[in-house]
């Protein structure tokens, strides 16, 4: 299916407008609204893989990493006692018992849910 189209344009003539006023034979006039390529992809590019907007998501994950690592070593160049080997240590040995809890736990709800599971099997 074929349609012709006839641009008329509605801008001032000084300025180019991103609207068109369009007619194809099929829906009659219609008002077609050009946007720029560049923008749309950086505007997701309604949910299709763009590398835009993953490039742009990079240098600013990347751009808040290098600005909290400024953050820090400012910090720990004004209060050297926070950063001390034996405070480091201890907030260490503190995070990794807590993360080796979170897995105790989470697997001891694993055995429970697999535990209900074998017992909801056989009883049936």
């Amino acid at each position: 299916m074929e349609s012709t189209n006839s641009t008329t344009s509605v801008s001032k003539p000084s300025r180019k407008s991103s609207k068109r006023l369009l007619f194809d034979r099929r829906y009659g006039w219609v008002i077609d609204e050009w946007k720029d390529p560049s923008e749309e992809a950086l505007d997701g590019g309604r949910g299709m893989f763009c590398i835009l907007p993953l490039a742009r998501t990079l240098v600013q994950k990347a751009s808040e990493t290098i600005n909290h690592s400024a953050t820090l070593a400012i910090k720990a160049f004004e209060k050297p006692e926070l950063f001390s080997p034996q405070t480091l240590q201890a907030a260490f040995d503190d995070g990794l018992r807590k993360f080796t809890s979170t897995l105790k736990n989470a697997g001891s709800k694993c055995n429970i849910l697999s535990k209900n599971s074998h017992s909801h099997t056989s009883s049936n």
